[in-house]
């Protein structure tokens, strides 16, 4: 029950002293004190009642009234047996937010302990009613968005189901923004303890699974510690059965992994049968003659925070096993249709290609997901390739995609995403130069100027990144440095003499050009 609840009760006749403020937090139990200071014995929620034979003056009010709010009670009600409630402490519970009620001289604290419990005791008999409708509906096998919608109708909260890369699977309100999902999302995953709650406006529950990153979560309106405890109840009830029915569907898609594994090993090793291919991907209910995106995926936790693995701070063993579920998660959604399948360190995937720049439209879609996988502590590198019609061109697809791999797995960014355009630059040859040796050529050319701006503040890299981009133009770098054209000459000077190269000469320029790809 509310504090509100009680003030609607005529028999016991209690008023409000302070502002609405906290009428909407839930009261969990009742405690009757007149010690001084009583913190050591009020817990979370209590409806604390007391006859004032505490108070002689302010001082004693701060104290008393401090602990209560220190403690999580939910509101004060004052015994007028002995007079009017002082205005201090009147004062005191309005600068620390606790409710305070007058209780009038013939009401008897018992009287509002009775009507407490029996309202507590009304709302667990509605808890069990509902947990035994949630328990109906997944013995039926009703699915995900009938089980919201018995919690919704129950309780009228409304409730959204998302994974944890931002993925909208079921609500009970109006369907979530992307950019709203993948707000929740992030701070799902960063959140160090569950449930939490994001912006004062959503109640964050996880639905198992580990790391985290491939979970799902529940964001219900309101904060979680304003519920009633029945609410409270009903909503972790529903988080168990949603686990429990995901557990489900996850099992009965094992037969189509199985054979997207099939199809995929079969076209790594390139040496198969187009006709047996052809076939298991019919099996697969994947249509053989296309179009198609090849997609490969990795994913590297070694920066992981304090959501993207379980409590113990340890991660999965393989990143076959949940790289799957995150590789399922993040292109399924977007495609409709998808084989996924790990071949090493590598998830590959068949995602079906049916709208025109299908890989930049599913590059944008990854990117977008950038800050949830920085709130995970997972940095994930993406290869797309061409789209590639008919099984004949499936293998070359994917080979290609983990081309563009190799050239995502250069670039920093916490999502990096390559697709086969990029194939032919540079980028790709830098892919295949070991990283020892790219950090030894960087370091020789760039180290004197590195180390020249750390003594001098020259700004000197700063100014040859600009100045190549503008193709050498002394009265460009100088705009867009937004500084004088004679401090751009200078500073070139002085990158000439540290490394004894020549910017006017293109050799150099490519040199340098490639010193800075490679950071």
């Amino acid at each position: 029950m509310q504090v509100r609840d009680l003030l609607e009760v005529p028999e016991l006749g209690l008023r409000l002293l302070t502002d609405r403020r906290g009428l909407e937090r839930s009261i969990r139990h009742v405690y009757t004190t007149d010690l001084p200071d009583p913190s050591r014995y009020v817990t979370r929620g209590d409806l604390v009642l007391t006859g004032l034979l505490w108070c002689r003056g302010p001082a004693d009010a701060d104290l008393f009234v401090g602990a209560l709010a220190r403690c999580g009670a939910v509101a004060l009600g004052a015994g007028e047996a002995i007079g009017a409630v002082p205005g201090y402490i009147v004062e005191a519970c309005g600068k620390r937010g606790v409710a305070l009620l007058a209780v009038p001289a013939e009401t008897s604290f018992g009287a509002v302990t009775d009507e407490v419990s029996r309202r507590l005791a009304g709302d667990m008999a509605r808890v069990l009613g509902r947990r035994r409708l949630l328990l109906s509906a997944v013995a039926q096998g009703a699915g995900l968005e009938p089980m919201l919608r018995v919690v919704g109708r129950e309780t009228g909260l409304r409730c959204w189901l998302l994974s944890a890369t931002g993925r909208l699977v079921t609500g009970t309100g109006e369907p979530l923004p992307r950019p709203v999902a993948l707000r929740l999302a992030a701070e799902y995953l960063a959140a160090a303890r569950l449930p939490a709650v994001s912006g004062g406006r959503h109640s964050l529950f996880g639905v198992g699974g580990e790391p985290r990153i491939t979970s799902w979560f529940l964001a219900c309106d309101g904060q979680e510690r304003d519920w009633s405890p029945e609410l409270r109840e009903t909503v972790s009830e529903l988080a168990a059965d949603v686990a429990i029915e995901r557990a489900r569907l996850a099992a009965a898609l094992s037969g189509e992994r199985k054979l997207a594994e099939a199809v995929i090993t079969r076209l790594v090793a390139d040496g198969a049968e187009q006709a047996e291919t052809a076939s298991l991907m019919r099996a697969a209910e994947l249509a053989p003659d296309g179009p198609y995106l090849a997609v490969a995926i990795r994913a590297d936790a070694g920066s992981a925070g304090p959501g993207a693995w379980d409590r113990a701070g340890t991660s999965p063993s393989g990143w076959d096993g949940w790289g799957r579920d995150l590789a399922e998660e993040l292109i399924v959604p977007y495609a409709g249709r998808a084989a996924v399948a790990p071949s090493g360190e590598t998830i590959f995937g068949l995602v079906a290609a049916g709208r025109d720049n299908a890989a930049e439209a599913l590059a944008g879609w990854l990117r977008e997901a950038d800050a949830v996988f920085q709130a995970a502590g997972v940095r994930l590198t993406v290869g797309l390739s061409g789209p590639a019609a008919g099984v004949a061109g499936l293998a070359g697809a994917l080979r290609e995609a983990a081309s563009a791999l190799r050239i995502a797995a250069v670039r920093p960014a916490t999502v990096s995403v390559a697709t086969s355009d990029e194939v032919d630059s540079h980028e790709l040859l830098l892919a295949s130069v070991p990283s020892t040796v790219l950090r030894s050529f960087r370091d020789r050319l760039l180290g004197p100027l590195a180390d020249y701006d750390e003594r001098h503040h020259a700004e000197l890299l700063p100014t040859l990144r600009s100045f190549l981009a503008c193709d050498g133009s002394w009265n460009s770098c100088a705009a867009r440095l937004y500084v004088h054209v004679n401090t751009v000459r200078y500073r070139i000077g002085r990158i000439e003499e540290l490394t004894g190269r020549d910017l006017s000469s293109l050799a150099d320029r490519v040199d340098f050009f490639l010193a800075l790809r490679c950071q």
